[in-house]
């Protein structure tokens, strides 16, 4: 029998299936798609079958495509465990990352972080995006990403890494203009902020733990909460904002408490990578590297 030697082509295979197809590998391991393509033909040539389909969408993998798949995968991330473990920190925290971060999450606090990380290992190649759209993980390539709010079953790896309280504050001009807000169901009836007009609930809790959601009627929307920040200030509205955003101006008395009695709910941040990931033990450092940022919510009081 004919020796088997093409492994490589075979980790590539792994990767255009874990991706979805050849542009997203691409973005994922740096290598063209016009090389991806051509390794996976001398793949199927060399095993003498036919692995996938390829379509517009991606690739669909064929009953041998799917069964190679499926028990080469679990091997070859042992492989890379095991690679990573006789490897020194140094040479394991090497590579490049491609991350999608949240931004006002990002520039307050997560990006220190990333900077600090770069400097104790300066192998390790740091390609951030900020957006506030939830990107495709797999689809568009990233290695990590940060999402605030809840976070759906999908079988990617994931680590809640801070929970973030929340305030609802005002101007004090407008608070003055608007005495008449004494209950949470009253703020329906005045104007308010938020990231986007549709779909806002706010769901607040009194110290006694009574919990109420309220709809408020949104006059000012922006996807940047430093904007709203400064619409609030401006005396625009009532806003819900994480505690750090709104620190200063509370210390400075640009902005006041709303409904101080009622506290609104916090959001979760999480992490979320993909399980199968030569980055693996990349990723986690990075994770780490947050949590500590974080640690006992010292950064978002």
């Amino acid at each position: 029998m004919k020796t088997f030697g093409d492994f490589d082509g075979l980790a590539l295979f792994i990767r255009i299936v874990q991706a979805g197809g050849f542009g997203a590998a691409e973005r994922a391991t740096g290598i063209s798609k016009a090389t991806l393509s051509r390794r996976l033909s001398a793949l199927e040539d060399a095993l003498n079958v036919r692995l996938v389909r390829r379509t517009k969408k991606g690739v669909v993998l064929t009953d041998n495509g799917q069964q190679l798949f499926d028990r080469s995968r679990d091997a070859f991330l042992l492989a890379e465990e095991a690679v990573a473990g006789v490897q020194d920190e140094k040479v394991a925290l090497s590579g490049t990352v491609r991350l999608s971060l949240p931004p006002d999450m990002a520039t307050e606090v997560l990006a220190p972080a990333l900077i600090r990380f770069k400097t104790r290992f300066p192998d390790v190649v740091i390609e951030m995006t900020l957006a506030d759209r939830r990107v495709s993980l797999i689809e568009e390539g990233y290695d990590l990403v940060v999402r605030m709010g809840s976070v759906a079953d999908s079988g990617l790896a994931f680590k809640k890494i801070a929970t973030v309280p929340r305030t609802l504050v005002a101007s004090p001009g407008y608070l003055a203009a608007h005495s008449e807000i004494k209950e949470p169901d009253q703020l329906k009836d005045v104007p308010a902020l938020a990231i986007r007009r549709d779909l806002v609930e706010w769901d607040l809790r009194r110290r006694d733990g009574l919990t109420v959601t309220v709809t408020p009627r949104i006059g000012f929307a922006a996807n940047r909460q430093t904007i709203l920040v400064e619409a609030a200030i401006a005396g625009l509205g009532v806003v819900n904002l994480p505690n750090f955003m709104i620190e200063s101006a509370l210390k400075s008395g640009a902005l006041v408490r709303v409904l101080p009695d009622w506290e609104p709910s916090p959001v979760e941040m999480t992490a979320l990578w993909q399980k199968d990931r030569i980055t693996g033990r990349l990723i986690k450092a990075i994770v780490a590297e947050f949590v500590e940022a974080l640690r006992d919510g010292q950064s978002l009081k």
